[in-house]
């Protein structure tokens, strides 16, 4: 009986280093159950609106005019970039207005916005189409002038107008006294 227990013993020794032997085998092995069910990651960029704006130059002169000679003096605004940054496709345009230009010396004389014109110039979008945008007509500023405009979905992006030129219709009246006249242009992007 001695000898069936120490088979008996030997036997579970041996079951107990088999299974022993078994666990460091396959618990080495990492197995991942999860390989085969997917994973998905939600990415988020937020594009927050820009504005809406525009730079001109600060300042334009004309030619000198004589008194008395009667006389087309031109002017040039060389360039005026309107930005779109929004991101609504809203559709927007640059209205120009101007009062008459007066001399701070003389007082009484003044030079009409009704003589004193624009022809805006051609336009190129830097990051975008020309599809859906209008260069406005010349005309002169006894009413307000748009210079550029756009259509909805259009527009977006930065645009140039380039050589805008101002006329003013000088007709050689001799009552005017020698001085600068001025005032200011104002233009709005709505």
């Amino acid at each position: 009986m001695k000898t069936k227990k120490r088979e008996i013993k030997q036997r579970i020794a041996a079951t107990l280093i088999a299974l022993f032997m078994f666990i460091m085998i396959f618990g080495s092995v990492n197995v991942d159950i999860t390989s085969a069910i997917g994973t998905n990651t939600t990415l988020i960029q937020n594009l927050i609106a820009g504005t809406l704006s525009m730079e001109a130059p600060p300042t334009i002169v004309f030619n000198n005019i004589n008194i008395g000679i009667p006389i087309n003096s031109l002017a040039n605004m060389l360039q005026v970039n309107a930005r779109d940054y929004r991101g609504s496709g809203a559709a927007w345009s640059v209205v120009g207005t101007m009062n008459n230009l007066t001399s701070d010396l003389a007082g009484i004389n003044n030079i009409s916005n009704a003589v004193i014109a624009w022809d805006p110039g051609d336009s190129f979008a830097d990051n975008g189409s020309n599809t859906g945008t209008t260069v406005g007509e010349p005309g002169y500023f006894d009413s307000a002038r748009t210079l550029f405009n756009t259509s909805v979905n259009n527009g977006m992006g930065n645009y140039r107008i380039y050589n805008t030129t101002f006329n003013v219709v000088y007709n050689g009246r001799t009552d005017f006294v020698a001085d600068t006249y001025q005032n200011t242009l104002t233009m709005i992007i709505s």
